[in-house]
């Protein structure tokens, strides 16, 4: 009888969940996939999240190899907007997908006005204030 040992440390599903780890980063490739692709803009759509942490989760996207930053060539104050890179919109579509899955699954969970903005094509952002 042959035995398997698993090491998790080597498992694609925990590389992925390592990739995507943190509340933040599945909203910020969606947010950066419908145009809210700078700083203030995304920390306008998300004010719970500090500067701090949106900083951090946006640096980890880009040396991921998920977003691409690209300051513009512009004078002061300097203008960063976030771009998904071939590898982020790639994972975008499986984000997509698993959203539809809960939609479908969890949608006694999830509040039905948010369901509802994702519904939507494009979806409709509700900026907060």
């Amino acid at each position: 009888m042959h035995t398997v040992c698993f090491n998790a440390d080597l498992c694609v599903m925990t590389k992925f969940s390592a990739l995507i780890s943190g509340k933040w980063k599945p909203i910020l490739l969606y947010l950066v996939q419908h145009g809210i692709n700078r700083f203030n803009l995304m920390h306008g759509y998300m004010p719970t999240i500090s500067k701090k942490v949106l900083t951090e989760q946006l640096r980890e996207l880009e040396a991921d190899g998920l977003l691409r930053r690209e300051e513009l060539k512009v004078k002061a104050p300097k203008v960063v907007v976030y771009h998904l890179t071939e590898k982020g919109a790639s994972l975008r579509k499986l984000i997509d997908e698993i959203i539809s899955w809960c939609m479908e699954h969890m949608k006694d969970e999830i509040p039905q006005d948010l369901l509802a903005i994702f519904r939507q094509s494009p979806p409709a952002f509700v900026h907060a204030q």
